[in-house]
C-alpha cells in the first residue's frame, strides 16, 4: 500500500512523518512507505537530522500549573496521587517535547522542503567504544553533507574533522567542525567525484585541524555508503 504524490508532497510527507504529526490512516499509510520505499526512509531520517538541533538554543519553559492540570485531567481522567506532578523529570519531558515540536513547525513554516533531484544516502558513525555517534546524510543534488552528532565530543582544546575518500583511496580532509551538534559541510571535488563506495570518518584534532592531510588524532569512527553515485 502506498501513497501516491508529487515530489513536493513526498519531502512535506517525509517532514510531517518526522515531526510525528500524522494520524490515522495517513499514519498508517506514512509507516507503510517508512517500512517498504528506501527513498522515503531516507527522506524522513534527512529531516530527523534537520530537526535534531531545533531545541538546544531555546530556553526551557516549564508548564503552567493550568496546563499541568487540564493535561492531567485528559491524560487520567481518575485521580492519580499527587506525587506524580512532583517528578520533575517528567515535566522536563514534557516541556521539552512541546519547545521542540513548536520549534519543528516554525522552522518547517519558514523553510519549505525543496525537491532534491540527486539521492540521499545516510549513515551512522559509531565508535568501537560506543562513546560517540555521529548521523550523516549526503545530499548528491548540492554534494553536501549534513553532520549531527549524537553523543560525544572532542576532548577540551581540540576539535573535531570530518574525512572521507572513496574505493582504496587515502582520508582527504571534507572539512572542521570546532563548535555545535550539527553542521553542513561541501564535499571537495575528489569526494563528490566518488562512484561506488563512500566512507566517512571524525577525527579529533589540534585548533585549526590536521597540519599533515591525515588524521593525528584519534579517529571516533568511519562508515562505509556503498553504491553512492557522482551526480552531474
Amino acid at each position: 500500500m502506498t501513497v501516491d504524490t508529487k515530489p513536493d508532497e513526498f519531502n512535506t510527507l517525509a517532514a510531517e512523518y518526522a515531526l510525528r504529526l500524522l494520524e490515522g490512516n495517513e499514519l498508517v499509510a506514512a509507516n507503510l512507505r517508512y517500512q517498504n520505499e528506501p527513498d522515503f526512509a531516507q527522506a524522513v531520517r534527512m529531516w530527523e537530522v534537520r530537526f535534531s538541533g531545533l531545541a538546544d538554543t531555546i530556553e526551557e519553559t516549564p508548564p503552567s500549573p493550568a496546563t499541568k492540570q487540564a493535561l492531567f485531567q485528559r491524560l487520567f481522567p481518575e485521580a492519580q496521587p499527587a506525587a506524580l506532578w512532583d517528578k520533575i523529570a517528567f515535566w522536563k519531558w514534557i516541556s521539552l517535547a512541546s519547545i521542540l515540536l513548536t520549534a519543528g513547525l516554525a522552522f518547517f513554516a519558514l523553510n519549505p522542503p525543496q525537491v532534491s533531484d540527486g539521492p540521499l544516502y545516510t549513515a551512522e558513525i559509531v565508535s568501537d567504544a560506543g562513546d560517540f555517534r555521529v548521523v550523516a546524510v549526503v545530499d548528491k543534488s548540492t554534494d553536501e553533507v549534513f553532520l549531527t552528532r549524537t553523543s560525544g565530543a572532542a576532548p577540551e582544546g581540540r576539535i573535531l574533522q570530518v574525512w572521507a575518500h572513496g574505493p582504496d583511496e587515502p582520508a582527504f580532509p571534507v572539512g572542521l567542525w570546532p563548535e555545535g551538534d550539527s553542521i553542513r559541510l561541501v564535499l571537495p571535488d575528489l569526494i563528490a567525484a566518488v562512484d561506488g563506495t563512500l566512507t566517512l570518518g571524525v577525527s579529533e584534532e589540534p585548533p585549526g585541524g590536521s597540519t599533515t592531510g591525515s588524521p593525528t588524532g584519534r579517529v571516533f569512527g568511519t562508515v562505509d555508503i556503498p553504491d553512492v553515485v557522482a551526480y552531474p
